[in-house]
């Protein structure tokens, strides 16, 4: 909740320059066989796109069954030290921390100290949930299991951010965050947890009997002969660890407190002797580490029947569809995580009928679709190279954007869409004007227009004249459908169809509620690197809009539904949405904080 838009999938991107940089040249026709002729492309580019991209570091390792094809460093691990990045250079991992995560917990499910559909509350007693999803409080504690938990379908919020960059027991998490709100219904719909992750950790540890650490290093990281990796400390702990940055500017080296979720420091060689184990159904050199079944389990889809996931498919852990993203190519099936935040970006990526994969690793926030970028082109190369045959997406036609395929919806249609979108990118609010039906999300706004096909796609008009299209925004297919009773907003990218939003209708407002329009700043907390400092609250056309504040940076918008007296929740589904906020004497609370209101509409200054 109340996050800004950099580092959230999906729209990154779209938003981000309207639009993103220029796509680099095609790769070059690959002869079957010829790994080098790759090799020798990525060398020349590289470098190239790490100076478009003003990124300092960066490692990459290529993957063919067994073998490690290619693994290099390119740039500086420290600018100001000038330490070259080598293959042996650790970075944050971020998200794909969660691949080394559910594969310990597999480990204990196969030692039977872990049960992948028992309430993890066997495990962890002292948690449990709250939920106006169940009559019985007892039975949405039994809804919350290590598969939904590792699967992302547990129903709880996203994030704890009270505390975030603390470096507390890992134990001591499932205590603190006890009696939490659940964001949505268990097992209905994916929505990505860091939360959840780091209750499994905490499990990994009860049932282990071993700090996080230790079990990881004894089961996993050590058998797999990952030496650069570790999920403790930073990067001043150890020499071989690179420095993060944000636009050139070297970052503070926080502690990261779920570790289980996002603590992994490792390089992409290191992670190829992950991927080779996988490859090698769970043995890595004679020694096994994983069974067959476990890595079966683990890349079977779980969302099955989650009508609000679309045709995004997630296993335990793995994305298993591209999820919007641009696929490797036609009937390729592609599993895949991605990292990103603590000014480091990440992508894993591998082809698991043909056993190819690609480990791209950059420090600097700004890396991260230059990093996808790279891995998708290298991936239909190595492809290429296996199977002498060109790969591209979509069927190798060029995208077709020209201006001429679009028109101005009918009345009809711009009076049926035009509503308040709750999206995780904040408020995305669609306008019936007169001839035209008009947008805004974050800041950007744009005009809607009708493809050949019946998609909404955006584009922006400057003193009377067709600028251009809005980058990735023009690409991307819109529309509003229909499913279980709720109004979607969907994107169709790639060919797959996605949620990005819901549309919300004004509400009753409780007079409890009304009273609470204000700006509010925390309380009780030293955090240095606090994600957030406080949070406004307003009325906007019917709806409360609720805005998180960082310092002087206001964050995103979201729409505020009070469920009772006391409770309200940010409307929609998926990422940071569903979360609960609650009114208190002298304020609000929300993700572990507590807020003091110091102005209100009707009382200039309240102490």
């Amino acid at each position: 909740m109340f996050r800004t838009l950099r580092g959230i999938p999906l729209l990154g991107c779209l938003l981000g320059s309207i639009g993103c940089h220029g796509q680099p040249p095609a790769p070059p026709p690959i002869p079957k066989g010829d790994y080098g002729a790759i090799i020798r492309y990525l060398q020349a580019r590289i470098p190239r796109d790490m100076a478009r991209e003003n990124v300092p570091g960066l490692s990459v390792a290529l993957v063919n069954g067994q073998e490690l094809i290619w693994a290099r460093g390119f740039g500086l691990a420290d600018k100001a030290q000038g330490v070259p990045v080598t293959p042996n250079t650790a970075f944050r991992a971020g998200g794909i921390s969660k691949l080394l995560t559910a594969t310990a917990a597999l480990q204990l499910v196969e030692q039977q100290r872990l049960a992948l559909d028992a309430p993890i509350r066997q495990t962890l007693r002292e948690f449990y949930v709250r939920s106006r999803f169940h009559t019985d409080q007892a039975a949405a504690d039994r809804d919350i299991t290590l598969r939904r938990l590792l699967s992302h379908q547990s129903g709880l919020p996203s994030e704890h951010l009270r505390d975030l960059r603390s470096s507390f027991a890992m134990g001591q998490m499932p205590a603190r965050v006890s009696g939490v709100w659940l964001s949505s219904p268990p097992g209905s719909q994916v929505a990505y947890s860091n939360l959840g992750y780091s209750l499994v950790g905490a499990a990994i540890e009860r049932s282990s009997g071993k700090s996080f650490e230790a079990q990881l290093q004894n089961s996993l990281l050590k058998p797999l002969q990952m030496k650069q990796s570790s999920f403790v400390g930073t990067r001043a702990e150890l020499g071989y660890r690179a420095l993060g940055y944000e636009d050139g500017v070297a970052s503070t080296d926080a502690q990261v407190r779920d570790l289980a979720a996002g603590g992994l420091w490792t390089s992409p060689k290191d992670l190829a002797h992950y991927v080779q184990m996988l490859f090698a159904q769970g043995v890595y050199k004679g020694s096994a580490v994983l069974t067959r079944a476990s890595i079966d389990e683990m890349f079977t889809q779980q969302n099955t029947g989650n009508a609000l996931d679309f045709d995004c498919q997630v296993g335990l852990a793995w994305f298993l569809a591209p999820c919007g993203d641009e696929p490797i190519g036609p009937g390729v099936r592609t599993y895949q995580h991605s990292g990103g935040g603590d000014d480091f970006a990440a992508q894993l990526t591998l082809l698991p009928d043909q056993q190819l994969a690609v480990i791209i690793m950059a420090n600097d926030s700004n890396a991260e679709d230059m990093v996808v970028s790279l891995s998708t082109d290298a991936l239909r190369m190595m492809l290429q190279a296996q199977t002498g045959d060109p790969v591209c997406a979509d069927d190798c036609q060029p995208p077709t954007h020209g201006l001429k395929l679009r028109h101005v919806p009918a009345a009809v249609d711009r009076k049926r869409l035009a509503g308040f979108y709750a999206t995780a990118w904040g408020v995305f609010r669609i306008k019936d004007e007169p001839d035209r039906l008009s947008g805004e999300l974050a800041g950007f706004d744009f005009e809607l227009l009708r493809d050949d096909h019946g998609w909404l796609r955006a584009q922006k008009k400057i003193l009377g004249f067709w600028l251009k299209d809005l980058g990735e925004l023009g690409r991307v297919q819109l529309d509003v459908v229909t499913v279980q009773g709720r109004q979607m907003l969907t994107a169709r990218s790639h060919g797959q169809r996605i949620a990005i939003g819901e549309r919300i209708n004004p509400p009753p407002l409780p007079l409890a509620w009304a009273d609470t329009i204000g700006t509010y700043q925390v309380l009780n907390t030293h955090e240095p690197d606090a994600p957030l400092s406080g949070i406004s609250v307003r009325l906007e056309e019917g709806f409360l809009v609720i805005r998180g504040q960082l310092h002087d940076e206001p964050l995103t918008d979201y729409i505020l539904l009070p469920v009772d007296n006391a409770h309200a929740v940010l409307a929609g589904n998926g990422y940071g949405l569903g979360d609960t906020v609650s009114r208190q004497v002298n304020g609000l609370s929300a993700s572990g904080y507590s807020f003091k209101r110091t102005h209100s509409p009707n009382n200039s200054l309240i102490f």
